[in-house]
């Protein structure tokens, strides 16, 4: 086979193709072009081209009797059991084909059908109110804290983390994934879950001349409806020449994703006394859609030279750039004061609502219904381009007449992010309540029979507000490395190798936080205007159609800002303050004056000044890392031997940060008087330094030549995020509505949040064995229990501390805040889970079923983190939520079909339900109870203040998805591929409530998505 092509990485790997290397190795940075399959017993065998042996006789894809030969996917997955089976300590992997299998669109979607690994289908694992199609966060064997390196070096992205941003890099330009569950000695530190090495093609994988491939797809989504474009193109070149081999590697690669997804979002269910007894009431909802469209693009080149059979140096470039171009629009009710009547309302055995025919918003001084019902409504848009660059240098002297050999690299990467997004705020007043019942698979929501009309007139909708939010981060990461290896003959002692690294990395943010600002609201100097008021092209009815693909309905369509407007990202247009005279009497209410000449709807003077804030908004942080290591292989490597490498890793760290501690100005009602906090920054910094040990050892024993057992120790540490080590942070005040009109807010307590440029590594103790078994080429089997114990992890809690405040006129105060800040846990968390999985070919079938296999694997994790804290409904606190991010049962489960020229299978991927934040943005309010009507029980003039900080878990979600692929020539071949063939629905759930139940939070839904593709390779 001459020429490799990389369509689509592991576009569609079902399960995990798993490791090969020289036995007690890492895996190298390099793969064969084509696997090497074991023949049948007896076989005559004769080289092929491209390297891989094929009995006489037979063809790639022939069979003649008990001779298969294995050719495309299910060589890619030998190659990858082969990987798994020599490696020096415990790993899976997924290794390139000459074409896709499945849809994943990105490297996380390929990683999520590994035995162990799970991906978070949201932005973010703390940020359970955004739906990510192609999946963010990758945990192994249930840890956060995995690592990112690009050929075995570090890479990461510029978004105030430490680990790359995997669905940023486009998978076409991989050749091989390693996924490392346990570690060595010489393996950069970092990653208490493991580490996942991205591997790239180098020239000298491929036989000397000329090499090309490529490939196209085009792919659609049922509910974005638009049609997307991707495809990549490799070519390579190797010469002979007098001075040595020279090889040269350039691969393009372009891909587009537009989609849609859709959403119901329940408030919190406030505790809340009706009638003489304690219900728990939902204070709102919100429901709409996100239209995402991201362009990928990658570019790598490599070029090696070898003046010498024992030399070789390789120098590579590689780029990934990920820009997005989203928006969202999003209906809500949102209200502490909500109530209902029992008697037609239905509640759980805990008093949790779960339907009534009317919400209302009552008086909490006499508790009868008061004031109408408003539905908020917000438009956003945002775009972010995010660019990660890794320029790379390095030789291997390995000399076969030597003992000695040596390895070294010098590394470079630059990352940046740039983020801009506005959004746009009105009010609309129900024309009265709105009923709602959480029985069914999905809420449902009914407002009156003439509630249409109403939100069909412009002049009932009020500009409310604008709030920005804008992000430019720059990273930077100089490093070197070097390391020497020397083997011994006829030893016990097989080689010892030792090395060091030097590692700085920096990152500069900047972000201006989420300024929400009344628009023109008649009491702040400009009228209120309504979107009768509104200039052209600024106002539209937006139809969520197909919502929820049907399954859903909707309260109504509603009017909202256009994206045209809100993508200007232009709020001093936005803000601006109508002509002089504009419905001059009648401030609070404009909608007889007409339509605006331009855009301009007020509240100028009430905003911050717009973008960066320097040096408020500017967040230093550095890491320098030293780092040396010993490591030495023993034992046989001989069936009935025992071998392994045992060795100890010496890191020395370096923190460093600076920022500004920001108090948000603010005008609010305390004490019987009226009281102003001053906008003010102060400067506050940070530097620590740390030195760790880390040991590891890992022990092999093969009785025989198919079956090996591992065991191994070692301990890992994993660095805090740098947006967990930023010195910047907040202080303000959280307040009420006041009850008269344009009168201050109430208040209720001080806020604080702050990040802690002082915190600890986390350290992770791990002890891990495997029982694997390998009796054929294509079918294996592996269980593999591990157990960890994770010390000063970083938590994100809700506490009190005092904060100095300062008021208007220069006094100030020293105050209890409600603070959320982070901190390391004083209590260990523990780990402890088994995985099982294996993969088998029923060869054994006659004729065409013996393409059928079946690939499988299951992952049990139970934990327990005392150390992470939230507070329950009624605002007690506890810590008896498991760790972040784990789920404690995962499988998939795969069909396969590999014969002659078709390729085919149907994945199926699992996950039970998980905590994703005890802290998390919406679910973290204080709100007040009143045991009375009328109550007043503290000098606030307020009810007592509940601060809550509930825990929010992702619930289960499994996703099906399914691709088969024609091979027309040796040359060319054709595919389809569909995703989410099931509709699955991503939900979330709300904890701390009375007897533990969870209780509905989201509910998301996302394209079914169907591609197809076309690939060329010569």
């Amino acid at each position: 086979m001459s020429g490799v092509s990389l369509m689509a990485l592991m576009a569609g790997v079902a399960g995990p193709a798993l490791a090969a290397s020289p036995a007690d190795e890492h895996v190298p940075a390099t793969i064969e072009e084509t696997p090497r399959v074991q023949p049948a017993a007896g076989a005559d065998i004769r080289p092929r081209e491209g390297g891989q042996d094929v009995p006489a006789g037979q063809e790639a894809g022939a069979d003649d009797g008990n001779v298969i030969t294995v050719t495309g996917r299910r060589a890619a997955l030998q190659a990858a059991e082969d990987r798994k089976r020599n490696a020096g300590t415990i790993i899976d992997s997924v290794v390139a084909d000459d074409a896709g299998k499945l849809p994943d669109n990105s490297i996380t979607e390929v990683l999520q059908r590994v035995s162990g690994v799970t991906i978070v289908r949201f932005a973010a694992l703390n940020d359970p109110d955004h739906y990510s199609v192609e999946g963010s966060g990758i945990q192994v064997r249930g840890l956060t804290g995995v690592a990112s390196r690009l050929n075995g070096r570090e890479i990461f992205s510029a978004n105030n983390g430490r680990a790359l941003q995997f669905a940023d890099v486009t998978p076409e330009l991989m050749a091989a994934v390693d996924v490392y569950k346990a570690s060595t000695a010489d393996l950069i530190e970092g990653g208490t879950g493991g580490q996942i090495d991205l591997r790239t093609k180098v020239p000298f994988d491929f036989s000397p001349g000329f090499h090309v491939s490529a490939n196209g797809e085009l792919s659609v989504g049922d509910l974005a409806e638009k049609a997307d474009l991707s495809g990549s193109i490799l070519v390579s070149q190797r010469w002979s020449t007098p001075i040595g081999d020279i090889g040269i590697l350039a691969d393009v690669a372009y891909s587009r994703l537009s989609s849609a997804s859709h959403f119901f979002r329940v408030e919190p269910y406030f505790r809340t006394r009706i009638a003489g007894s304690d219900y728990y009431v939902p204070g709102g909802y919100t429901y709409g859609e996100e239209q995402f469209q991201r362009t990928r693009t990658g570019i790598y080149g490599a070029v090696q030279w070898a003046p010498s059979e024992a030399l070789t140096f390789t120098g590579t470039f590689f780029q990934s750039r990920y820009k997005n171009r989203s928006g969202d629009w999003g209906a809500f009710v949102s209200s502490q004061s909500l109530a209902v009547n029992p008697a037609d309302s239905k509640f759980d055995d805990n008093g949790v609502l779960i339907s009534s025919p009317s919400f209302y918003n009552r008086d909490p001084a006499t508790f009868l219904p008061g004031g109408t019902i408003t539905s908020g409504g917000n438009k956003g848009a945002y775009s972010s381009n995010t660019r990660t660059r890794d320029y790379s240098l390095s030789f291997d002297w390995s000399p076969a007449d030597s003992p000695l050999s040596v390895k070294g690299a010098i590394q470079r990467v630059d990352s940046s992010q740039v983020f801009s997004r506005l959004d746009v705020f009105r009010d609309i007043q129900f024309p009265a309540g709105f009923g709602m019942d959480m029985s069914g698979d999905l809420p449902r929501v009914t407002v009156p029979g003439n509630a249409q009309a109403a939100f069909a007139n412009p002049a009932n909708y009020f500009w409310t507000a604008s709030m920005p939010h804008d992000e430019d981060n720059k990273g930077r990461l100089d490093s070197a490395n070097l390391d020497l290896e020397y083997k011994f003959d006829d030893s016990f002692f097989r080689a010892i190798k030792v090395g060091g690294r030097y590692a700085e990395r920096s990152e500069r943010d900047m972000a201006n936080g989420y300024n929400w600002a009344a628009l023109g609201r008649g009491w702040n100097g400009d009228p209120q205007l309504t979107y009768a008021n509104a200039a052209p092209g600024d106002v539209e009815l937006h139809v969520f159609d197909n919502f929820f693909h049907g399954q859903a309905v909707l309260p109504a369509n509603l009017m909202f800002p256009t994206d045209a407007l809100v993508r200007r990202f232009d709020r001093a247009q936005l803000t601006a303050s109508p002509p002089t005279g504009f419905c001059t009497g009648r401030e609070f209410d404009c909608s007889a004056s007409g339509p605006l000449p331009q855009t301009g709807y007020g509240g100028h003077g009430g905003i911050r000044p717009i973008g960066f804030i320097l040096p408020d908004d500017r967040v230093d942080n550095k890491t320098v890392t030293t780092a040396g290591y010993a490591l030495v292989r023993f034992g046989s490597t001989e069936p009935g031997g025992i071998s392994g490498n045992i060795g100890a890793r010496v890191v020395h760290i370096e923190n460093e940060g600076s920022g500004y501690i920001r108090q948000n100005p603010a005008i609010f009602f305390r004490n019987g008087q009226v009281q102003e906090l001053v906008g003010e920054a102060v400067p506050r910094g940070g530097k620590t330094s740390f030195t760790r040990v880390l040991p590891s050892i890992n022990v092999d024993f093969s009785p025989t030549d198919d079956i090996k057992i591992r065991a191994g120790y070692n301990i890992t540490l994993d660095l805090p995020t740098f947006n967990a080590l930023r010195a910047s942070g907040t202080v303000g005040v959280a307040t009420t509505s006041n009850p008269v009109p344009g009168g201050p807010g109430l208040f209720t307590n001080f806020t604080a949040e702050t990040g802690n440029p002082l915190l600890k590594p986390t350290m992770s103790n791990n002890f891990d064995m495997s029982f694997e078994y390998y009796p054929e080429p294509g079918t294996s089997f592996h269980l593999a229990p591990f157990y960890k114990r994770l010390t000063d992890l970083p938590i994100f809690s809700l506490t009190e501390r005092q904060v100095t405040v300062r008021f208007a006129g220069g006094a100030t105060e020293t105050v209890t805040a409600a603070a959320t800040d982070y901190l390391n846990a004083t209590e260990a968390a523990t780990v402890k889970g088994v995985e099982v999985g294996g993969r088998i070919f029923f060869d054994m079938l006659p004729g065409w079923l013996g393409g059928f296999g079946f690939e499988g694997n299951y992952t049990f994790i139970d934990s327990k983190n005392p150390g992470d804290l939230y507070r329950d409904i009624n605002g007690v606190t506890r810590n008896d939520a498991p760790l972040v991010g784990m789920s404690r049962h995962n499988f998939n489960a795969s069909l396969l079909y590999e014969r002659k020229a078709i390729s085919a299978r149907i994945a199926y991927s699992w996950r039970s339900r998980y905590l994703q934040s005890t802290n998390s943005n919406g679910t973290n309010p204080s709100y007040p109870y009143y045991s009375a009507p009328g109550v007043v029980t503290n000098a606030n003039g307020t009810a007592n203040n509940t601060q809550i900080a509930l825990p929010i878990y992702g619930a289960n979600y499994g996703q099906l998805e399914a691709g088969i692929r024609f091979k027309i020539t040796e040359n060319f071949s054709f595919s389809v591929q569909g995703t989410n063939l099931m509709n699955s629905t991503q939900r979330t759930l709300m904890g701390g409530y009375p007897g533990g139940g969870l209780y509905g939070r989201s509910w998301f839904q996302t394209d079914r998505r169907i591609s197809t593709g076309i690939n060329l390779a010569f």
